[in-house]
């Protein structure tokens, strides 16, 4: 086997065999972007407020496709971790809580289900900020998925059931011929996949595809948050905020202690 490393600060020009540093390594030092920004000080009593300015802003600044984007870390059965993007479709300062959306049969549900410990990180790489979030996720009430499904592209909803997310397709074809199937049989008309350059049916289709009952939402419930701010020379800022969750009589939720706020060395 041939394993090839590759160092991405470095570069041989063939004239000259010896290394010299690219200027990939001067653009990944120096100063941050926003080299004067810092989080509170004193911390406030909990970390959603921020967060939820955190989004707005970097919705405002609409610098990449999905500032809602997280990438969401769960662990297998195996002890082994697994990390994927997904959307945050949901937050609730007040509980603590953020919410997304997914096939409960995929990998990553049925990794939430043999336990719930999850991990989610924002990244806005444009601001340099930084937040992550520990803690335990739960499905949404059925009621909750199914408003949420309904405001979803009927294309979109067709597709949650033409997909059986995660599992083995034999040739990239047969997911057009699963859709076709779901398009037909929610009597979803149009154009046949691929006439007129569009992919999938254009013509008005009919829209109450209901929600399959393996799709829905997870809320996760936060343990712990860390804010992370970007400064000059790793002179980075970072608020860490913990508290304790125990699971409540009402269905899907938790009774939270307050929140115990800390500064981290960067």
């Amino acid at each position: 086997m041939l394993v090839v490393l590759i160092d991405l600060t470095m570069s041989v020009d063939p004239r000259h065999p010896h290394p010299h540093p690219e200027p990939l390594r001067g653009a990944l030092s120096g100063a941050c972007a926003f080299a004067d920004q810092a989080l509170p000080d004193p911390l406030p009593g909990e970390p959603f407020g921020v967060l939820a300015q955190w989004l707005a802003e970097a919705a405002e600044r609409n610098a990449q496709p999905n500032p809602n984007a997280m990438t969401l870390a769960t662990v297998g059965p195996d002890g082994a971790p697994s990390a994927r993007v997904v959307l945050c479709r949901g937050m609730d300062q007040a509980a603590g809580t953020l919410t997304f959306y997914t096939n409960y049969h995929s990998r990553k549900g049925r990794q939430i289900e043999s336990g719930g410990a999850v991990a989610l990180v924002f990244h806005w790489d444009h601001l340099d900020r930084q937040a992550r979030i520990e803690g335990a996720a739960v499905r949404v009430s059925a009621q909750e998925s199914d408003a949420y499904f309904a405001g979803r592209p009927v294309l979109s909803r067709v597709a949650a059931w033409a997909s059986d997310q995660s599992q083995p397709l034999g040739r990239r074809g047969q997911l057009f011929e699963r859709q076709a199937a779901a398009e037909a049989r929610f009597g979803v008309t149009g154009e046949p996949a691929g006439a007129q350059g569009e992919p999938l049916s254009q013509q008005q289709p009919r829209t109450d595809v209901p929600r399959p009952p393996h799709w829905g939402g997870y809320r996760v419930w936060a343990r712990r948050v860390e804010l992370w701010v970007g400064h000059t020379y790793r002179l980075h800022d970072r608020g860490l905020w913990e508290r304790s969750l125990r699971p409540s009589s009402a269905p899907g939720a938790f009774e939270a202690t307050a929140w115990a706020t800390s500064r981290l060395q960067p």
